[in-house]
């Protein structure tokens, strides 16, 4: 074996002895934002995510108002559906928001499975009863 050959079966033993990951073994991260309007009232929620054998939920983030003189809610589902099953994966909320106040949502690295269709829907609400409702695909 030559020299070259040498130094890269080397190399490529130290790294898998290290536990050092290789790029390829790092997974993809995407991210949706899901927007809604009623009037003067809107919403927006953006879900990121890993891409691997399944979605994998990292963190959840959104916003909405204007509240003026309250405050609002925010109700969070992650569906899958393959076929006529649907499955709800996640639900979260956070209340107490003030206007346009961006608030995380724990997602705690809940996985959706890739097959069949996942998408985020987030309803906005305020006291004096404003709403919409915000949906967008996982892809």
């Amino acid at each position: 074996m030559g020299a070259g050959v040498k130094r890269a079966a080397l190399v490529a033993l130290l790294l898998a002895a290290s536990g050092a990951v290789t790029p390829a073994a790092h997974a993809a991260t995407a991210s949706v934002t899901a927007r809604c309007t009623d009037g003067d009232f809107n919403g927006r929620f953006t879900l990121w995510y890993d891409l691997g054998a399944e979605y994998g939920l990292r963190k959840g983030r959104g916003a909405a108002g204007p509240y003026i003189a309250d405050t609002g809610a925010m109700h969070v589902r992650v569906y899958h559906r393959v076929g006529a099953t649907q499955n709800t994966v996640l639900t979260r909320s956070r209340t107490g928001l003030k206007s346009d106040e961006a608030a995380e949502v724990p997602v705690n690295r809940s996985s959706v499975p890739r097959s069949g269709r996942a998408w985020v829907e987030v309803k906005f609400t305020d006291s004096s009863g404003a709403k919409c409702t915000a949906e967008k695909d996982l892809r």
